[in-house]
């Protein structure tokens, strides 16, 4: 069987949710690409595997050469009005465009039940895959050393509403480290770096940008990761990549108490309170790190192994 992977390079949703699963699948012949001719079509094609959208020009020849279509979904398609993208989105147009790209699919991949009810009306052939990272280089890491115990968060710019919880907290912290990755050449994120170190006041490094296939390099700097998230219809769909990626590390994470961090054994925060308590008492308790590491680590092993995933996966595509 042949499956040609559709990728933005630069896409993480890509890396997690096509490249590594279809790389690492048994007797699958896999050709990743970001660009896609009718000549690759002619070599043989049994299947067009590809994250959200593409261009209709590629859905004409999948089907043309009749090429099963396979979706994944793992975020909602209705931003939330403050989102950086919402004005860019807010007449629809994304919203229809993957609504017709879920109807046209084949089958669809998403990462958990609670998307899976709201593709459902569009599309009943769906299979859940969650995120899951697999023992492979790309995700090694040697953790560098440091005196103090940092405190480590990386994502994008839609995170500014998430990182803005941290702000006040942060001021009352010492005794630690603050490494914020991810940074980009962007008015939104010096506000975020701000919060975060508050006013730069705080030790640490603002790290930037990398690929999905170095990003998870910047793990080695992290002793206490967080994920902050405001409670909204969007945030409540994404995944917990965030709690698997530190769990994958061994290390301990606290979560804003909502979905998608919900029955996970991690630390929650409910209130600005909640977030200073639980990071400095891990700042000052190394034994509890550790511990909430590993605990974290044998909870993710299990319900969320790669392997058990990918090959339910595997013999859907099959199927």
């Amino acid at each position: 069987m042949r499956i040609i992977g559709l990728v933005n390079k630069d896409s993480g949703p890509g890396f997690h949710r096509i490249i590594m699963p279809l790389l690492l699948m048994p007797d699958i012949d896999t050709y990743i690409t970001n660009s896609i001719t009718e000549e690759d079509f002619e070599k043989g094609c049994d299947a067009v595997y590809y994250n959200r959208i593409i261009g209709d020009d590629v859905l004409k020849l999948a089907i043309k050469h009749k090429a099963k279509i396979i979706v994944d979904i793992d975020d909602y398609w209705h931003l939330d009005h403050y989102h950086i993208a919402f004005d860019d989105y807010k007449n629809g147009g994304f919203a229809n465009l993957q609504i017709r790209h879920m109807q046209v699919a084949d089958v669809i991949t998403t990462t958990h039940e609670r998307l899976a009810e709201l593709i459902r009306p569009y599309n009943s052939n769906v299979i859940i895959c969650p995120n899951a990272i697999p023992d492979h280089e790309y995700f090694k890491t040697e953790k560098s050393e440091s005196k103090l115990p940092r405190i480590f968060w990386q994502g994008s710019i839609t995170h500014e509403k998430d990182i803005m919880l941290l702000k006040n907290p942060f001021k009352r912290l010492n005794n630690c480290a603050t490494i914020i990755a991810g940074y980009t050449d962007h008015p939104v994120w010096k506000k975020m770096v701000n919060a975060f170190t508050n006013g730069l006041s705080l030790p640490g490094m603002v790290l930037p940008g990398k690929s999905p296939f170095e990003y998870y390099s910047n793990y080695s700097h992290a002793d206490i990761c967080i994920a902050p998230l405001v409670a909204s219809r969007f945030n409540a769909l994404k995944s917990n990549l965030k709690v698997l990626e530190a769990a994958h590390c061994s290390l301990p994470i606290i979560c804003s108490k909502v979905d998608p961090y919900l029955d996970l054994p991690v630390l929650y925060a409910e209130s600005q309170k909640d977030w200073f308590k639980h990071i400095n008492n891990l700042i000052h308790d190394e034994g509890m790190r550790n511990e909430l590491g590993t605990i974290l680590n044998g909870h993710c092993k299990i319900e969320y192994n790669f392997q058990t995933i990918n090959q339910k996966r595997y013999e859907n595509f099959k199927d």
